[in-house]
Order: C-alpha cells, then structure tokens, then sequence
C-alpha cells in the first residue's frame, strides 16, 4: 500500500508540475523556453520599427533636399535660363527688359537691311522695313522667359539642365501687303509703259474717228512680291529681279469699228418762253451738260448722272417748279422741259425705258402723257443702251427752243 501511493504521489506531483507550466489555453507560459521565445520576437519587432523609421527619415531628408534643391534652382532673380537664344541672339542671364532691349536692337537691324531692285538697267536701293517687312519679337520673349518656369518641379529641373546645352526661340516677321505694294509702285511705277485703249473723237458732221489702241509694258509685280516674301531676312540675298510683262488694252480698234457711231438715231425739240430768263438759264445749263455725252454699249443712261446735282454753285436759278399739284419757286426750275425732251428723243430711238415718273399737273411744252420729271438724285429719267453699239448725245439750244439728237 505504501508503495502504491507513493506511486500515485509521484504521478500526482508530476501532473501538477505539467500543470503548473501550462495555462488554462493551452499555452506554456511558466516555462523558460516561452520567456526566451517572446524576449526574440520583442527584440526582432523593435529592429524592424527602427529599420523602418529610419527609411522614413531618409525619404524624408531625400524629399526635403529635393525640394529646397529645386527651389533654389528656380530662385533665378527673374532671369532668362542660362543658354537661351532668340534668333541666335544670346539672352540666358538677362531680365525680360534687358531682353527685349537687345531684342529691339536686332528688329530694328533686321529692318534696316537693304536689297538692290534691279529692272533691267533701273536700279534701288530699298529698305525691308519700307517694303513692308514687320518683325516681332514678343512672342520668342515670352516663350524665352517661360522656357524654366512652366510645369512641375521635375520640368523645371529638366527645363533649366535642356536650356543650358542651348535652346532657340525664333522671331516672327510678315509683311505688309498694302505697303509692299505701295513702295513697289513708289519705286518703279515710273517704268511702266501702260496700255493705251483705242479712243475715238467726234467729228463736227457727228461722224466716230477712232484711234488705234496700244500694247502696255509694266513692272510683273506679282512676281516681285513673291520674290520679295520669300526673302530670308536673316540673310538677305543684296538684290531681286524684276521682269516686264505685257499689258494689253481693255478697248481695241475692232472693237469700236463694232460699235461704231454711224448716223442719227432720234431728234426731238421743245420750245419754251425766252422772257422766262431764270427758267431759260437754266434749261440751256442741264442741256450743256448733256452734250456730247457717250453712253457704251449695255450701260444705262442716267439724266442725274449724266447732268449732276443742280445748285446755286453750278449757276442754277430760282424759277417755278411742280410741287405736290402746285406752281412753287424752286431752284433749278425748268430743267424737267430737258429731261422731257430727252425722253421723247430716248421714244423715238426706240431705247427701253426703265425709269420714268410724269408731273401732276399738264405742262405744255410736250404732248400729255410724254412728260417726265427729275429731281436729283432720286427721281431720274434712264434708258438702256440695247443697241449694241455707242451712244452719242448732242444738244442745241436756241433763244427759244432745244434739241436733243441720239447718235
């Protein structure tokens, strides 16, 4: 018996020392193994958070360098990068006013050059900038000044390192069409041998005698100007060629034999009251201006244009006029006598009428109903010339009467 239970005292002493060293889990706490088992893994934890901290500080230190690296890399005092050219003018270093100071000089330079316009023996000397060259340099400063300062850090970085191995910025230049032209004209105008039309003068019989036209010679300036464009004003070529062109005539010697004045078409006359001075005065000044007038083929004769505005200054007079049903003083009285005149002769020609108003009242001088009153400049008297050829209009005014004859 004694033996027995010693036997179970050991195995029971023995449970309670396993029971001692585990916890009511499972896990082995009391025993020495587990203290060195999380002492290990205290001590690894603890060297990875200062591993990591330390890559913190770096990046840290790193991103900070980086930023005050860059920030006084772009602190430049307003300058231009280092390296920049604009047009192959160096202006790296300089500020924006001491840029476009140089930059006027260099406009101003390129302006100032000059080329040889030769035409045959004719030559002159003429400047760019009084052909009409403009040179800018506003736009190449801008994109000078800018060239560091656009985009994120990293840009500006890489912007300044590109600018300092060199970067180029072009002027702009046009060129004034309307000045081209007009110093080509200035120049050389006085070469020109423009063409002459075929004319032709009126005989005392009303006969057409015509003149032969002739064949122009004129400065190409078409070709000029484009030659001109095309310049590089940088590096000018010293001279330009001109070349002479032929201009013909718009008005040929056949053309008129065509058209010829052969004879008398229509003659009509009226008769008015000579002891009416200011009326007759008048009448005989709307009929002067009508003589010899010529109208071309296919255009319209117009009394108005033909005869112009009547006032105190042309030497019209006050003389009764038809207003709104009624005898009334009015400058230029008595020219509707002439502008009726003409209508009947325009009748008798046969000539299409397309504009004609009659007066309100009855007037005695031409049959009812072939009146026609004028009043400058809207109320006209007008024909078309459909006759294919020239019109001659020729007026005669007697003490006491006028004619109007169409050729």
């Amino acid at each position: 018996m004694g033996n027995l239970d010693d036997s179970q005292n050991r195995r029971f002493g023995q449970d309670k020392r396993v029971d001692s060293e585990t916890n009511i889990d499972g896990n082995k706490w009391g025993s020495t193994k587990g203290v060195r088992s999380d002492r290990s893994r205290s001590k690894f934890n603890f060297q990875k958070s200062k591993r990591l901290y330390i890559k913190l500080a770096l990046i840290f230190s790193v991103l900070v360098f980086a930023i005050l690296s860059a920030l006084l890399f772009k602190w430049d005092n307003n300058l231009i990068a280092e390296g920049v050219t604009i047009s192959k003018v160096n202006v790296g270093n300089l500020t924006l006013d001491q840029a476009r100071e140089a930059m006027d000089n260099e406009v101003n330079h390129l302006m100032d050059q000059t080329i040889e316009l030769n035409v045959d023996q004719f030559s002159q000397q003429v400047k760019l900038g009084d052909l009409g060259l403009v040179v800018s340099a506003e736009s190449a400063l801008k994109d000078a000044y800018d060239a560091s300062r656009k985009g994120s850090i990293p840009k500006w970085i890489n912007s300044k390192m590109s600018s300092s191995k060199g970067i180029n910025f072009d002027l702009t230049h046009k060129w004034d069409d309307d000045k081209l032209f007009q110093a080509l004209n200035k120049n050389l105008e006085h070469l020109n041998k423009p063409a002459v039309d075929a004319s032709f003068e009126i005989t005392p019989q009303n006969k057409m005698v015509i003149k032969s036209e002739h064949v122009g010679q004129v400065i190409d300036t078409e070709d000029l100007i484009s030659k001109i464009k095309e310049i590089d004003i940088f590096s000018p070529d010293p001279e330009i060629n001109g070349k002479y062109k032929e201009q013909l005539p718009l008005v040929t010697a056949a053309q008129l034999e065509g058209q010829k004045i052969t004879g008398l078409l229509a003659s009509y006359t009226t008769r008015f009251d000579p002891t009416q001075t200011a009326r007759s005065q008048n009448v005989r000044l709307a009929a002067m201006a009508m003589d010899k007038s010529i109208v071309k083929p296919g255009e319209t004769l117009s009394f108005n244009k033909i005869v112009g505005e009547r006032t105190v200054e042309a030497g019209y007079k006050d003389a009764y006029v038809i207003v709104n049903g009624q005898f009334v003083p009015g400058l230029a009285g008595g020219i509707c006598q002439v502008s009726s005149t003409l209508y009947n002769t325009g009748l008798l020609a046969n000539l299409p009428v397309t504009q004609r108003s009659n007066h309100d009242l009855a007037i005695s001088y031409v049959p009812l109903g072939q009146d026609a009153t004028v009043a400058y400049p809207d109320l006209d008297l007008k024909f078309n010339n459909d006759t294919g050829g020239y019109l001659l209009l020729r007026s005669k005014v007697s003490s006491n009467s006028i004619t109007i004859e169409l050729y």
